[in-house]
């Protein structure tokens, strides 16, 4: 089971990089018994998709992703993109102009750590 869990750490990895609009968080269901209850999680892994503090939907296994382990990343990305905690190219929110500008503040190279954000 713990190979299915780096499968999906790599590909999430990879989409924590791309998509700065979301967060990602990373939970060890084993060494936090109390969320895993509180989320109903019985499966790992599994990617509960929170929106504004509640469960929106779960990825459960690999069974959305083709039930094997050889799934590429931009499979997960479309999964993700269809719960909309992601927006591929040419999609975006209802505001697009406020999360771009949020993205460029993110993504900005300058050394200025300002909280004006």
């Amino acid at each position: 089971m713990d190979d299915r869990r780096v499968v999906l750490d790599k590909h999430l990895s990879i989409l924590a990089q791309q998509h700065v609009e979301t967060r990602f968080i990373k939970v060890h269901a084993e060494k936090a018994p109390f969320l895993t209850k509180k989320l109903r999680i019985v499966v790992l892994p599994t990617l509960a998709i929170v929106k504004n503090t509640k469960v929106e939907d779960y990825v459960v296994g690999f069974d959305e992703l083709g039930g094997k382990d050889d799934f590429s990343t931009e499979d997960l990305e479309e999964r993700l993109a269809k719960s909309e905690v992601i927006f591929l190219d040419g999609e975006g929110p209802s505001n697009p102009s406020k999360n771009a500008a949020k993205r460029s503040v993110r993504q900005s190279n300058t050394g200025d750590s300002s909280d004006s954000e």
